[in-house]
């Protein structure tokens, strides 16, 4: 079994301060570091199960998983390498944001 490295573009960085940002602003910071604890936990079973995302509706590329209610991430996958595209709302049309 091959365990992926993960890298983020720097939207998907943004992605993931403004919604701990929002988190934190709208719900406080104990909620925040449990969507950050949550987020890091996904990321490791990411590498080891890098499949477990749908394909995305426009671009096979891609892959999609509903993260939470609100979150969706948009990542793809490489030969050895994971690469997180971005976090967005589950309500974001995939085809806007690239």
């Amino acid at each position: 079994m091959i365990d992926y490295t993960l890298t983020f573009t720097k939207k998907a960085d943004k992605d993931e301060d403004d919604i701990y940002n929002y988190i934190t602003e709208n719900f406080g910071e104990v909620y925040a570091e449990k969507f950050r604890a949550n987020f890091i936990q996904f990321c490791h079973l990411l590498t080891k199960q890098p499949f477990i995302g749908r394909p995305a509706k426009n671009d096979n590329e891609l892959r999609v998983f509903i993260f939470s209610k609100q979150n969706k991430i948009v990542y793809k996958v490489g030969d050895d390498n994971i690469t997180i595209i971005r976090i967005l709302n589950t309500k974001t049309n995939l085809a806007s944001r690239f």
